[in-house]
């Protein structure tokens, strides 16, 4: 069910996030809304059902920017990966590892969708793009982690809920 539920969600996020984010930068940096959901969801999920989190979330993110397609999906894979493999190595994901899940998974996609520009050719400057675009998306996901982690776990209930009744 999680795999499904992730078309309406990630539709309607990348939407907001092309639509209502380019109007709240800060420098050129904006909250990265599909990755923080694509995360928060990954930490109480099976593998595969991450995976294809990840994927669909980015494609929907490309569609809707100047990415070419599939480029933000590859760092929100890798993320995914790191977190399933973290979640199996603590107890329990609380405050402390949330916060530095979304910094490290932040600073990892945006370097890593910085880097792919790059090598596509197109015209980079590092330490601009660093200072100017990474650090305050930096910021933004470190503010947001919060809530979208609520809804997105008020979500998983949901739905697991519907998931046992139906069993």
């Amino acid at each position: 069910m999680g795999s499904f539920l992730s078309l309406p969600v990630l539709i309607l996020v990348a939407s907001i996030q092309a639509s209502v984010t380019p109007h709240i930068r800060f420098w050129d940096g904006a909250p990265d809304l599909v990755f923080l959901f694509v995360l928060s969801w990954s930490i109480h999920a099976p593998l595969d059902e991450s995976v294809v989190w990840a994927l669909v979330g980015g494609i929907f993110q490309d569609l809707l920017s100047v990415a070419p397609l599939g480029l933000s999906s590859v760092g929100m894979v890798l993320a995914v990966f790191a977190v399933h493999y973290l979640s199996h190595q603590v107890n329990r994901i609380g405050f402390f590892w949330l916060t530095a899940l979304t910094l490290a998974g932040s600073l990892f996609q945006q370097m890593m969708v910085w880097l792919l520009f790059a090598m596509l050719g197109f015209t980079m400057s590092f330490l601009d793009d660093f200072n100017f675009v990474i650090v305050p998306t930096i910021i933004y996901n470190l503010a947001l982690i919060w809530p979208i982690y609520a809804v997105s776990r008020w979500l998983q209930r949901r739905f697991a809920v519907s998931r046992r009744i139906e069993s």
